[in-house]
């Protein structure tokens, strides 16, 4: 007899014996005495198991309940996935299919095998009941100061479980435990190794316990069935690495721990699968983000910000592109100041709402769109109340008019107030919606598109200030921001936190190096000086000596200086911003107001350009002239030869958002140096009120926080010699004592430049946030030198008398522009001999 095979390549046949060779089908013959005789073959191949896993490593098992452990083998195409379950002792724990159940108290390993490949989990069967459950909360009780908790938080071995506070067990006939210790326990210490004891505890939270310290024991790990997790506001130092078995773990908030560093804990962030919201955040966790991490990165409130973090961002988090990218990446790039990652190697998406926008004329537009037809799209959060967006928003559309048609796009959201928490019926009424539109259409914003805030409030990373802004190319990536969510130290881009970049004074300054200068180069040079020195007698004073002031402009031209023309108008503009409010407004009688003419020979100020008092641009807001020229052109006025206390104001012809003072203390004089803003008195007026109003007559100083920490002994001293000698800086102090402090009013912590260790007696005032009005200590510095130029002996009781038009109406004003107003800080004053 003959065999043979019709297709050897996938079966042999020798003898009768048949041999597999590869996956296929295959004919086998058999043929003797003329006869044969036939079999069909199909070769599957077998593919071997090449690994096992559980879904958990521990358990946690009752006597009388089960559990279900569920195995993965891989690959998915084994040829036998068959499961053969093993218990090591059956007096302890049965299994069947996966089915863990608990007979006797003890610890046993589950096994479980397919193929040659196998992976075990041990599990404790355990039979806590009541009795034992409360030994070990007494050990928590007694490690922390339980017999010195309030009466109603005491616990009792007497008593029921269930009516012990904070304890919840048992509930609905379950054997679960939950333990919530809110802020009225006042627990002090760490807590004690007893969770081996506690392993029925599914929901664990610690809330607003100061006196928390240390760290979670290791015996904590032991809570498998933990599904919740808090441990917010304490002084715990650290989070160790404890949750690997927690595989039921559904909700982690880990927030507001400020001595909680260390590095973050890998086992945390992989239990991930039903995860319902995960924060850690305002912590100090130090070090990078886990790569295991980024499975939880589209968890419903995921957030890391505000920890210590650093380092390069993983991978992981980083593959996907556009919005999706920029959303993820706004739940961990905001970091402690000092901290953050590296983003070198990241293009920065821009982070703006996603989908269909509808502008305030109706009509629809996507940010993806716009972005991408345009070189460059500006996307700014402005408000028609707020001062700074009055600065900003007229100069910008002269910048957008100019380059509009060389591929500049402007987006911009209004914020009104009533509009901050109220994104359902989108905060406006009918009479509110109607105005900011027509203010739109009368200001010309109507050129670009604009929409409102409400409708997309937590859609937009403009939620808390105003104005802000950020610049993107036709990809989509930021090359601009003041926003505070974008830290890139490394790259030292437009908008790292470092830098301090802020809309009104850096967006046209940036937009400049893109695509050219603001101001359209004028060519136009004076010829006629005949004006130049001309004295303009504003007002005479009708009460007491008269106390002198100047006016004077820089960056004027011949043809500026007409009767009725620019020059004379912004002069008599600047006089009455400067009195527009109190103490100047009552006393403005007082003041003797000049203004001289000042021909220069250019109408900008910059290089190339050439101007009388030759002023030139500083860092940020700084602005510098010649000081000397200034005097000299005061002098100009009859019967003015002493230039001691006196007050000279130079209004700079520039759009650009500047304002320095420079006081002299030899001749107790001040020269502040102002942007016209675009000749804009409602623009220029709030910082000619800061400037000349604030530093340059009544000596006072910067109210607000510019510096981390706390000041130096020569900063100090830099405060309090003038103060001394002159009385200067009158409305700072540093110290809080209210025995010692130069004011009786309360006390706020951070000014003078510095977040702490500096005070100012109010929380605003013109001299912190430009607030339209000067605190209390600070009108009675101005009050007793206007009284004390003017000849009369200043009298505190009167001052009081006076001041009761200003108490307990200037606060109110402000309340509806707090915390969302970005206040741009104009440089603070420079003491000269």
């Amino acid at each position: 007899m003959t065999w043979s095979s019709s297709n050897a390549s996938v079966a042999t046949v020798n003898s009768g014996t048949i041999t597999a060779v590869s996956d296929g089908t295959a004919t086998i013959t058999a043929t003797a005495g003329g006869k044969s005789a036939t079999c069909a073959v199909t070769v599957n191949k077998k593919v071997g198991v090449v690994s096992i896993e559980l879904d958990r490593t521990e358990a946690v098992v009752y006597v009388g309940s089960t559990l279900t452990l569920s195995a993965t083998v891989k690959p998915d195409d084994a040829s036998d996935k068959t499961v053969v379950w093993t218990s090591s002792d059956k007096g302890i724990a049965s299994v069947e299919d996966g089915k863990v159940a608990g007979i006797n108290i003890g610890t046993v390993t589950i096994t479980a095998k397919a193929g040659d490949k196998e992976v075990s989990c041990s599990v404790l069967i355990t039979s806590e009941d009541e009795e034992s459950i409360k030994a070990s909360l007494m050990k928590i009780y007694d490690a922390m100061d339980g017999p010195n908790w309030s009466i109603e938080r005491k616990w009792d071995m007497s008593k029921d479980l269930n009516s012990w506070e904070g304890v919840i067990w048992g509930l609905n006939n379950s054997k679960e435990l939950q333990l919530y210790f809110d802020g009225k326990f006042a627990l002090k210490g760490e807590f004690p190794d007893c969770f081996d004891g506690l392993t029925s505890c599914t929901s664990f939270r610690v809330f607003n316990q100061p006196g928390v310290t240390g760290e979670l024991p290791e015996s904590f790990s032991k809570l498998v069935n933990l599904s919740s997790l808090m441990l917010s506001m304490t002084s715990m130092t650290g989070l160790p690495d404890v949750f690997g078995g927690m595989k039921d773990l559904r909700w982690v908030e880990v927030y507001g721990n400020q001595f909680m560093t260390g590095p973050l804990p890998e086992s945390l962030g992989m239990i991930r699968d039903g995860m319902i919201a995960f924060q850690v955040s305002s912590n100090a966790f130090t070090g990078s983000i886990p790569a295991s991490w980024s499975g939880l990165s589209d968890v419903e409130g995921f957030s890391l910000v505000a920890n210590r973090l650093s380092g390069k961002i993983p991978d992981s988090f980083l593959d996907i592109e556009g919005e999706e990218l920029a959303y993820r990446l706004d739940k961990i790039l905001q970091q402690q100041d000092g901290y953050g990652f590296d983003v070198t190697d990241i293009d920065m998406p821009g982070y703006w709402p996603m989908g269909t926008i509808t502008d305030i004329d109706g009509k629809t537009f996507t940010f993806a769109d716009v972005v991408k037809k345009n070189k460059y799209t500006v996307y700014i959060s402005w408000a028609d109340w707020c001062p700074h967006s009055s600065v900003l928003m007229p100069a910008l559309k002269d910048y957008y008019e100019n380059y509009r048609q060389d591929g500049l796009e402007i987006i911009a959201t209004i914020w009104h107030p009533v509009s901050s928490g109220n994104a359902e019926n989108h905060g406006f009424s009918e009479e509110i919606r109607i105005f900011e539109e027509q203010f739109i259409h009368d200001k010309g914003y109507d050129l670009w598109y604009n929409f409102y805030y409400a409708p997309y409030y937590g859609k937009t990373q403009f939620t808390h200030s105003v104005p802000v802004a950020e610049v993107y190319d036709s990809e989509g990536h930021v090359l601009f921001s003041t926003h505070y969510y974008l830290n890139d130290p490394i790259r030292k881009r437009y908008g790292a936190k470092e830098y301090d970049y802020t809309a009104s004074t850096d967006l046209i300054p940036f937009l400049e190096t893109v695509l050219g200068p603001a101001e359209i180069p004028d060519e136009y040079a004076s010829t006629d000086y005949s004006k130049n020195g001309e004295v303009m007698t504003l007002q005479k004073a009708s009460t007491g000596k008269g106390i002198n002031i100047v006016f004077m402009g820089d960056a004027y031209t011949d043809k500026d200086m007409g009767a009725g023309g620019l020059y004379e108008t912004v002069m008599r503009q600047a006089m009455e911003e400067l009195f527009k409010i109190e103490p100047y407004k009552t006393f403005s009688d007082r003041f003797n107001v000049y203004a001289v003419k000042v021909v220069s020979e250019n109408g900008r100020i910059g290089k190339d350009y050439s101007t009388a008092l030759g002023t030139v641009f500083g860092d940020g807001t700084d602005i510098n002239g010649d000081k000397d020229k200034c005097f000299e052109y005061a002098a100009k006025i009859p019967g003015l030869h002493d230039t001691s206390n006196l007050l000279i104001s130079v209004i700079v012809n520039t759009k650009r958002n500047s304002g320095t003072t420079y006081m002299f203390e030899e001749a107790q004089s001040g020269v502040a140096f102002v942007s016209s803003m675009g000749n804009n008195p409602e623009a220029f007026g709030i910082t000619l009120r800061h400037e000349s109003g604030g530093h340059g007559f009544g000596f006072l100083a910067d109210e607000y926080s510019e510096y981390g920490g706390t000041p130096s002994q020569s900063h100090i001293d830099e405060y309090t010699i003038p103060y001394q000698k002159y009385g200067w800086f009158s409305n700072v102090d540093f110290t809080n004592d209210p025995a010692k402090v130069r004011w009786s009013a309360f006390l706020s912590d951070g000014g003078a430049l510095y977040s702490s260790g500096a005070y100012r007696p109010s929380e605003n005032s013109m001299m912190r946030d430009n607030y339209e009005w000067f605190n209390a200590p600070s009108r009675w510095a101005i009050y007793k030198r206007i009284m004390e130029l003017s000849g009369e002996t200043p009298s505190f009781e009167r001052f009081l008398d006076y001041d009761a038009v200003n108490r307990g109406k200037k606060q109110s004003s402000a309340s509806r522009t707090r915390s969302i107003v970005e206040w741009e800080h104009s440089a603070p004053p420079v003491i000269l001999p």
